[in-house]
């Protein structure tokens, strides 16, 4: 008992420079009760929450101290690019859900991997902002397809080939082996004013 009263001294002596008291004492207190205390506030001190919330205060203070910023380098230098090629196509919950069948079908129709769809990049792509795009390229003679998705004639018709879509029929690239078909007279021409 001399002991732990030996440390409660101490740490009132040594531990409270310029602190308040009741850092002292709390200091003081955890070298004298054991983990499996039941006093309070030791108690509450030694339960397992608080070594994440330590362990989370410590990281903050250590990047702090170094000034190191909480995201890795690598993922803050990835962010400005990908937020350069980010559309608000990107992400879209036609994306999401047909994320299998998409890769397919690029694998299949030669079309590029846009890196923000990618599964690689995906997650980190989430947060960064759109694009300012002030220039929109199309492709000749424009036409939209009963999904709402805007494709070139031509390119249309070649990659309904490349998927095997019998004649008078098309389907969206995008959606794969497994994507619906509608005939070719529902696509219709866009007009751009």
């Amino acid at each position: 008992m001399n002991k732990l009263m030996d440390a409660i001294i101490h740490a009132r002596k040594h531990l409270s420079g310029g602190q308040d008291t009741e850092f002292g004492l709390r200091a003081g207190g955890l070298l004298a009760h054991p983990p499996d205390t039941l006093v309070e506030p030791y108690r509450s001190m030694y339960s397992s929450s608080r070594y994440s919330h330590l362990s989370s205060l410590f990281l903050q203070t250590h990047h702090t101290l170094f000034s190191l910023p909480s995201q890795p380098l690598l993922h803050i230098a990835l962010s400005a690019g990908l937020s350069a090629l980010k559309t608000p196509t990107c992400h879209s919950m036609h994306n999401l859900q047909n994320r299998s069948s998409h890769t397919t079908a690029l694998s299949l129709t030669g079309a590029p991997v846009c890196p923000i769809c990618s599964t690689e990049l995906n997650e980190l792509a989430r947060g960064v902002p759109y694009a300012h795009h002030t220039k929109s390229y199309m492709e000749d003679d424009p036409v939209v397809l009963p999904n709402g998705r805007v494709f070139g004639r031509e390119r249309l018709k070649s990659l309904n080939e490349k998927l095997g879509v019998s004649r008078g029929l098309v389907r969206d690239p995008t959606e794969g082996l497994g994507g619906e078909q509608w005939d070719e007279g529902l696509i219709r021409k866009v007009f751009i004013s």
